[in-house]
């Protein structure tokens, strides 16, 4: 059974071991973090790409509200700590 909460190329754990500073650590973590939701911005964006393309309409306040909604699909949660049976579907 597939799990439509995870991100194509992003499904296994990651381990981060860097012996530089604590800083680049977690510098690498947040460039992971980033690709990551931007992966998963890319599978939403074509999963409600139906909405974009009734939006689409040279009227502002349609630009308004497909603003708004790709800002929410930009600012999707990806990570939580044990949060596995909250995932949306």
């Amino acid at each position: 059974m597939q799990n439509d909460a995870h991100v194509s190329n992003f499904e296994h754990p990651k381990c981060f071991a860097n012996p530089s500073p604590q800083r680049l650590l977690i510098q690498d973590k947040m460039q992971y973090l980033e690709e990551t939701a931007d992966a998963a911005f890319e599978i939403l964006k074509e999963k409600f790409q139906y909405v974009s393309d009734q939006l689409e309409l040279n009227n502002k306040q349609h630009q308004a509200v497909k603003g708004r909604i790709v800002s929410y699909l930009q600012e999707h949660v990806l990570v939580g700590f044990n949060s596995s049976c909250y995932n949306i579907h």
